[in-house]
């Protein structure tokens, strides 16, 4: 099963594959429930997802996604293993890492990835770049649900 951290300790950094900051809405599909989640990172071997903190019926730690990537116009679908949970005050999120994704999908997901990150290399450089407004979410209270 999957691991709750609470006040505690925050989770050691294991990632082996830099995670591109994003920001879209994937579906988490558990049971027969899809749950609607925004996507704060991605990499081609996993991602964390938000949604608003509610119940979740997850009976494994095994979820479906579907992930529907800017500008592809397709759905990458995969599965994938809860690593660990967090919850606070509004949010419950979700590291996933991919354990079930299709070749195709898999390549597709590479290249979006190799692609946005030039992108976002060359808009960083962009003279103007230094203008854009920072975005800043504010999470009242670390209250966090442990079960």
């Amino acid at each position: 099963m999957h691991r709750m951290f609470g006040s505690a300790k925050a989770p050691s950094n294991r990632r082996r594959n830099e995670r591109h900051r994003v920001g879209f809405y994937v579906d988490q599909l558990v049971g027969d429930e899809t749950h609607r989640c925004f996507t704060r990172d991605l990499s081609a071997v996993g991602m964390y997802m938000e949604r608003l903190a509610s119940p979740i019926g997850r009976s494994s730690a095994v979820v479906q996604l579907e992930i529907k990537l800017p500008s592809l116009g397709e759905s990458i679908w995969a599965a994938g293993e809860v690593v660990y949970d967090q919850i606070d005050t509004l949010f419950h999120g979700s590291a996933v890492h991919f354990t079930h994704i299709a070749r195709t999908h898999q390549r597709w997901l590479r290249e979006w990835l190799r692609e946005s990150y030039r992108s976002e290399r060359f808009a960083d450089a962009h003279p103007l770049a230094a203008g854009k407004p920072a975005v800043i979410v504010h999470r009242p209270g670390n209250a966090l649900l442990c079960a």
